[in-house]
């Protein structure tokens, strides 16, 4: 297993790319945030470290698969939240098919409501669990990526994401500081849904009024089938992780 560490600088250009598009989504979480409480991050500058750039912290990993398939990527990105990373990678990459797939009801709506807002055409928002989703024939491994951001410990993610995930896909992990433990648990639990632990990358997100924040993305490579009994029953998944 591979470890290196993202230098971040070069996607405050992309960010400044989409700059109107982004500002734009700022505005609609505040707003809403207000009434729904969808965040703990509220200002536009946090919004724009905490949420945004940190939702890109994966992008070169993502460029280069893209490359190696010489085609737009098919990504699922599961507990989605506000819409990070999928709506934000969505924004900056275009020609992908993102699927964002939340659980609670207003967090999708939200997240629809930034879809027609900034027409974002090529997203799909659905509003359910991983673990009922994953058995559907249409998701069953037919994505090339699976993204999660701070979603669940090793064990229990990778049995809820890498049953959606194509042979030589990827599972992209965010993760915080503790992800060299998680991982040393989560070895027997990626194994048995099919995958293996290809790399770790490490990165830091500076904001003007906090620490840096020492975060970690961890990337899964898909090299064999899921068996289909994965993933189980969300309860049995938290009492019982795969070990």
């Amino acid at each position: 297993m591979n470890h290196s560490f993202i230098n971040l600088d070069s996607l405050q250009v992309v960010l400044d790319e989409h700059r109107d598009k982004l500002n734009r989504f700022t505005e609609l979480l505040i707003a809403e945030n207000q009434k729904y409480n969808l965040t703990r991050i509220d200002s536009p500058q946090q919004i724009e470290v905490r949420h945004f750039l940190d939702s890109l912290a994966g992008l070169s990993v993502l460029d280069s698969l893209a490359q190696k398939t010489g085609k737009p990527l098919h990504i699922l990105d599961i507990g989605s939240g506000a819409g990070f990373p999928g709506l934000v990678l969505a924004v900056v990459r275009p020609t992908w098919n993102i699927v964002s797939l939340e659980a609670t009801e207003k967090k999708a709506n939200f997240q629809k409501i930034v879809c027609d807002t900034l027409a974002l055409k090529n997203t799909t928002i659905l509003n359910g669990r991983a673990e009922a989703v994953a058995h559907l024939a249409q998701f069953r491994q037919a994505f090339d990526v699976v993204t999660a951001r701070a979603l669940a410990v090793m064990p229990v993610l990778t049995e809820l994401s890498l049953g959606f995930v194509k042979i030589n896909g990827l599972g992209l992990y965010w993760k915080g500081p503790s992800a060299k433990e998680e991982l040393n648990a989560a070895r027997a639990a990626v194994n048995q849904m099919g995958g293996e632990i290809e790399q770790t990358l490490s990165y830091a997100l500076q904001t003007e009024d906090s620490e840096p924040a020492k975060l970690s993305l961890v990337v899964c490579k898909k090299i064999k089938p899921t068996p289909k009994e994965y993933p189980r029953a969300f309860g049995i998944i938290k009492k019982k992780p795969l070990s």
